[in-house]
């Protein structure tokens, strides 16, 4: 009975995990998307900054692989899976640093034209560009996953 109950439990379960990750991808130009901006900040010093506090952080709040997190996963998805006890302390610690150097958190609509957006916006490419967000102001990932801002144009 239970391995009747955990392989259908399991099928129902990748069958979501399967929709959801196809839904985001599909989504992902689409979807708000909350970011630390710094007006008239040049990329490549958000740039800087975010690794200097993604670095602070991960040194500062080490992984911490519990092992009763990881029980109860492989208890209640059939998967055995390490989670990390200290994972939301270390983002906390990465977005108070961010916030000590001067930015601030803002959600940001995601680009609708994907193309014109990488093509034209500032991001790792031209990373000597200052970034000035104003109410036009949308936000899509490169093919890396970097953040890339984008001023759209007035609609006429």
């Amino acid at each position: 009975m239970y391995c009747i109950f955990t392989s259908f439990f399991w099928g129902i379960m990748k069958h979501y995990l399967v929709t959801s990750i196809v839904g985001a991808f599909v989504l992902s130009g689409c979807v708000a998307q909350e970011t630390f901006v710094k007006q008239n900040m040049r990329y490549s010093d958000f740039e800087r900054d975010r690794a200097a506090c993604e670095t602070k952080a991960t040194q500062e709040i080490p992984v911490n692989r519990s092992p009763g997190a990881e029980i109860a996963v492989a208890l209640l998805f059939g998967v055995y899976s390490a989670q990390d006890a200290n994972a939301p302390a270390r983002i906390r610690n990465y977005e108070s640093c961010m916030i000590a150097k001067g930015y601030q958190r803002k959600e940001l609509p995601g680009c609708p034209n994907i193309t014109e957006a990488r093509e034209n916006g500032t991001g790792p490419l031209n990373a000597d560009k200052r970034v000035k967000i104003t109410g036009k102001t949308c936000v899509i990932g490169d093919q890396q996953g970097r953040i890339v801002f984008y001023d759209q144009p007035e609609e006429s």
